[in-house]
């Protein structure tokens, strides 16, 4: 689902005047809405609010220094900044935070809106404000101040996405667009849930497996579906090397007991936990497909997961690593980074630097990477000392109960043998163009209850309530940020974190002293033995109920491992002599496994280098391919075609790149393989699965056994076998390039997968004046699923919307839209006369609005491979400055 899946009414409004007085005009009007709201980056502007003057250098990639004398000041000036070239794309983040989409694009959000304000992000984020320490409030409330400041500066002069909005919405404005409320420090936390949604948990994919028992009638089949991690894959770090974070106020609860722990058990869902939640009939399962693919939504809508798959969040993931100096050609630690997430215009990213003018206690801060607009600080990146990266973890920190509702009082459940009143709330929803809607919300001991959400679900004798750490535990995750750009040392990084709840990541980090170091941190659940949170549980007994969190000290790290490396893509974080449950949905090891390939070679040949880096980043080599593609050689294809392909993927050289055409043939080859297989067996549901970590695994188990049950169709009196299934999968692909791309000759890589950097909003609405001045693309896109330079596609495009009855199946194309990628690549040698060297890039520019100069002015060299530097020092930022404006009081 997409915010502006249908035509909005105020982009009609803008057709109908286009058909009226022609598209000329209707033309020059929109690019002078849009040229008219581009951000003053050159000099002096009068902004209330400041103490002193501040400096904000841009250069020729559009990455925004700010100086100042005090952190008042610096991040009054960086909500300036965001506000100044992002404020649309905030204004969205925080309507999804607070769940009022409703209010801007009708009726047809009604149910995401629904389905927000019942999962409570924005309580949530109250609860984490209070808490937090004065400083981060401060900081916060300074941001807003800034946003704020800008807003009042371009009052009249808003983006054209205002103005469309302020028509569709009716609350008008005309050409001048309509007034957003002012910024507040609670939009930025919300942010943060926004962020722990859409990069951890598995709630949806608890529903699939709930619902894929319903279907195949045996929970055995459901788990064949989703093999074990597989034996050799690396484990991020090993039980012996981990190293214990000090922390004198920590639990004393310690590990478990081995008896208590079974880190290899199938659940107590199956097949215990499937007699906890009986057999569905037709409209529960649908109500709960329904929510699944809500919740798979929300992180599209927000552009950090457009994979469109619920199971492990496919395309949300990403690489980094740090280099030792033992093993650095220079003898100074590496660091590199590159997050993967949804692909969107403009980036989720905004590159900056913000500087203390004197760096002191009293202003720590010299930082630079990049952040988040709609909060304060430098998320990812380095300071003087320092440098850090991320990637997803991936734990199982969400589980859903199924409540029994007490038969003698509807407001009661059951719970441990007494009869509990609902804790409830009311919420009201204003609706664009309609009358505003109050619902009702209910929660239990262990969270809200999601089955007021969809039509399908009322009434329903299970109700199904989320657990999740983010509306439970109280989370300082921008302080953590904060905290981090100051960060010094290890022991720095460490405390910065201990109070970061959701979405747990691995941190890694290098120092100028040639430190290199691990730290997830987060709340992940301690589940009573046999649980392992892959199914709904039984709510009403309370022997499901969580019993703690593993403790800060106890959660994986490293500092300056043996072997001068740390490598983390979201592959499994532990071995397992690790004592506690950490979660089942890993990555399953192919980019981690060449990311230390290229690190050996770039050892042998004399140290690795910044250089190298970069390269690794850019590698397309599919190691996925080594186990399937000899079957496929192997196989017996019985069209002209289908050979061609044979012969191609004989000849591949196992690379992604553009002009490859084996690559092409192998992936439509595999993608029509794990189709044949799995889509008679799962039905609606494959279009869920086809496409996921899961299914690329079991379709490798389906090839190394005949007997796979999957290979035959239930549905057919033929007996489909494996050898007959690899040789039609040939066929079939050869008929598709055939059918989609012409001749062989033209059956290139960069011709079948292809990406258009799309604006959230109006780059869907159909009407192609806005979407050809707010788009970017089609474009050929190298790299692959599991490749390191990690392109994921959204194979679900291959299978009819389930929203929209009249739709038909996707083409080629369509399945192999690039929907998630390396957003942003960073490459860093931490020594402190290099570290002006580091380079950059993001996926699309640094501005928000339309026909502006950076608004996709980096997608060519994103493409290409190519990065920008990171100026760091005053003597290499004004080396590079391109223009300066000066903030005054």
């Amino acid at each position: 689902m997409r915010i502006i899946g249908r035509l909005l009414a105020g982009l009609l409004v803008v057709a109908l005047v286009a058909a009226l007085v022609g598209a000329g005009l209707v033309g020059s009007l929109l690019g002078w809405v849009a040229l008219r709201s581009q951000p003053q980056v050159a000099g002096t502007l009068r902004v209330a609010g400041l103490a002193a003057p501040v400096e904000v250098i841009r250069d020729r990639a559009g990455i925004a220094h700010v100086y100042a004398d005090t952190p008042d000041d610096l991040f009054f000036a960086q909500g300036f900044v965001h506000a100044s070239e992002r404020m649309w794309q905030m204004e969205v983040f925080r309507r999804v935070g607070a769940g009022r989409l409703s209010e801007l694009f009708g009726a047809s959000q009604l149910e995401t809106d629904r389905f927000l304000r019942t999962l409570g992000w924005r309580r949530a984020a109250e609860r984490d404000l209070a808490a937090l320490d004065a400083t981060t409030v401060r900081a916060l409330q300074r941001y807003a101040d800034g946003v704020n400041a800008w807003l009042a500066h371009g009052r009249g002069r808003r983006s054209l996405a205002f103005v469309v909005a302020g028509i569709q919405s009716g609350q008008g404005g005309g050409l001048d667009g309509y007034e957003p409320e002012p910024w507040t420090p609670l939009d930025s936390v919300a942010f943060g849930k926004l962020q722990a949604w859409s990069l951890g948990g598995n709630y949806d994919a608890e529903l699939f497996r709930l619902l894929a028992d319903g279907r195949l009638g045996d929970p055995a089949l459901t788990d064949a579906l989703f093999p074990a991690y597989p034996d050799g894959a690396p484990t991020i770090t090993t039980s012996a090397d981990l190293v214990r974070a000090a922390d004198p106020g920590a639990s004393a609860a310690g590990p478990p007991a081995p008896e208590e722990i079974d880190a290899g058990a199938t659940s107590a869902a199956s097949p215990a936990g499937t007699a906890d939640v009986p057999a569905l009939d037709a409209r529960e399962a649908a109500g709960l497909a329904r929510l699944a693919d809500l919740g798979d939504a929300i992180g599209a809508i927000a552009g950090f997961d457009e994979a469109g798959s619920a199971l492990g969040h496919p395309g949300v993931g990403s690489n980094n690593w740090v280099v030792a100096p033992s093993k650095s050609a220079t003898g100074a630690a590496l660091l590199a980074n590159d997050p993967h997430l949804g692909v969107q215009l403009p980036s989720i990213w905004y590159m900056n630097g913000l500087h203390c003018r004197v760096v002191s206690a009293a202003c720590p801060y010299d930082v630079a990477g990049v952040s988040f607009p709609s909060a304060p600080g430098v998320i990812l990146g380095h300071n003087a000392r320092i440098a850090w990266g991320a990637t997803n973890t991936g734990p199982d920190v969400q589980d859903l109960f199924v409540e029994t509702p007490d038969p003698a009082n509807p407001d009661h459940y059951l719970y441990r043998g007494a009869s509990i009143p609902f804790t409830t709330r009311e919420e009201t929803i204003a609706v664009a163009g309609g009358d505003p809607l109050t619902i009702t919300v209910r929660e239990t001991v262990h969270g809200p209850i999601l089955n007021d959400v969809v039509e399908d679900l009322a009434g329903s004798a299970r109700l199904y309530a989320l657990h999740w750490t983010a509306l439970v535990e109280t989370d300082g995750l921008i302080g953590a940020f904060l905290r981090l750009d100051a960060a010094a040392s290890s022991a720095d990084v460490r405390a910065a974190l201990r109070d970061y709840v959701a979405p747990a990541q691995n941190f890694v980090y290098a120092d100028v002293d040639g430190n290199i170091g691990l730290q997830v941190p987060g709340r992940i659940p301690l589940r009573p033995a046999g649980d392992d949170g892959r199914r709904p549980v039984d709510g009403a007994s309370g022997t499901h109920d969580w019993t703690g969190y593993v403790p800060y000290e106890d959660l994986p790290a490293l500092d300056n491992p043996p072997d001068g490396l740390i490598v983390t893509a979201n592959n499994k974080p532990v071995d397992g002599a690790y004592p506690y449950h950490l979660g089942t949905e890993w990555d399953s090891g192919w980019r981690a496994t060449r990311i230390r390939q290229l690190l050996d070679e770039a050892v042998a040949n004399g140290g690795v280098t910044q250089a190298d880096l970069s390269a690794i980043q850019l590698d397309t080599r599919l190691l996925r391919a080594d186990d399937l593609a000899p079957a496929l050689v192997a196989a017996r294809p019985t069209t002209a075609d289908g050979a061609e392909v044979q012969r191609l993927v004989r000849a591949w050289d196992r690379r992604c790149d553009l002009d490859s055409r084996g690559c092409a043939a192998y992936e439509v080859t595999e993608w029509h393989l794990i189709r044949a297989v799995f889509d008679p067996w799962l039905g609606t549901l494959a279009a869920t699965y086809v496409g996921s970590e899961p299914s690329r695994l079991a379709v490798r188990a389906a090839v190394a056994d005949p007997a796979f049950p999957f290979w035959d169709d239930p549905h057919t009196t033929t007996l489909e076998t494996r050898d007959g299934r690899l040789g039609a999968a040939l066929d079939a692909a050869g008929a598709e390039l055939r059918t989609a791309l012409g001749t062989p000759s033209r059956w290139s890589w960069a011709r079948v997968h292809t990406t258009v950097f799309r604006e959230q909003t109006f780059g869907r609405s159909g009407i192609g004046i806005l979407e050809g001045l707010f788009n970017v693309g089609p474009l050929g896109v190298p790299g692959t699923s599991d490749a390191v330079n990690n392109a994921n596609t959204n194979l679900r495009g291959w299978y009819p919307d389930p929203e929209d009855p009249r739709s038909t199946p996707g083409t080629l194309r369509d399945a192999f839209t690039m929907t998630n990628h390396p957003s942003y690549r960073l490459a860093i040698e931490m020594t402190p006369d290099r570290l002006d060297a580091a380079r950059i890039v993001i996926s699309t520019g640094q501005g928000g609005n339309p026909g502006g100069r950076h608004y996709s002015d980096l997608v060519a060299d994103w493409i290409a491979g190519r990065t920008v530097p990171l100026p760091f020092s005053r003597a290499a930022v004004e080396a590079a400055t391109s223009t300066r404006l000066v903030l005054e009081p």
